[in-house]
């Protein structure tokens, strides 16, 4: 045998060893690999701290953070914001419990229902040591549409003639509950009523909130204290 077969045969093996290897997929995978690593390297040099793009990028985060850029205004709101929510957070809980007292009490003003002789009664017993007499006023005056306006006041005396200068003027509808009202010139409805109620007043209201049904039984009514 010759000494150059054995080199032949080598390199004809080498030569379909690479031939198989160089396939189409083989070298667009290699050269999508190279072409990665080249592009990596090189955006990695563009944004190296010390390259022009670099300090571009430093010089707009700096910008961008420059307290007097800041808005006042808006970090006022913010601030207010911030402030409101830890307020809340801590006075939530005492008005929550102040409610429900509030609630409470309510309740127990405004019963389910209650007669008008009741009513007069409560409003006659500030007046028990006035000697004898009428102390209170009590009107009512019906319609045809089955509803009723009731006039009351705690502190004085007044003729029908007289009723709208009652403190209290009530239009109780079919129902028996209190559908309007004036109290002592305030509508019951409006919400620009400020200030604290007592009294009658505060009965009223509490009857118009929880809907209590007012019987209106005028026959009963007493406005007079002492004996005649």
């Amino acid at each position: 045998m010759s000494t150059t077969e054995p080199l032949s045969n080598m390199s004809s093996i080498i030569s379909a060893a690479v031939a198989a290897k160089m396939t189409p997929e083989f070298i667009e995978d290699q050269v999508d690999k190279r072409v990665e690593k080249l592009v990596v390297e090189a955006v990695d040099g563009a944004l190296r701290s010390y390259s022009d793009i670099g300090q571009l990028i430093k010089k707009s985060v700096e910008e961008a953070l420059r307290v007097d850029r800041l808005d006042l205004p808006t970090y006022g709101n913010v601030v207010a914001a911030m402030v409101k929510a830890q307020i809340e957070a801590c006075v939530a809980p005492v008005i929550a419990g102040r409610l429900s007292e509030d609630v409470a009490e309510l309740l127990q003003l405004a019963p389910a229902t209650i007669k008008l002789s009741q009513i007069a009664d409560a409003m006659r017993k500030r007046h028990e040591d006035d000697g004898y007499g009428d102390v209170i006023t009590v009107i009512v005056e019906r319609n045809e549409y089955g509803s009723a306006w009731v006039y009351l006041d705690e502190d004085a005396v007044h003729a029908e003639r007289d009723k709208y200068r009652c403190d209290f003027r009530l239009l109780i509808g079919g129902d028996g509950k209190i559908s309007s009202a004036t109290l002592r010139e305030h509508d019951i409805k409006s919400s620009k009523h400020f200030g604290s109620s007592y009294g009658l007043e505060q009965t009223l209201r509490a009857y118009f909130a929880c809907g209590t049904i007012i019987e209106i039984d005028e026959h009963a009514v007493s406005t007079s204290v002492g004996d005649y």
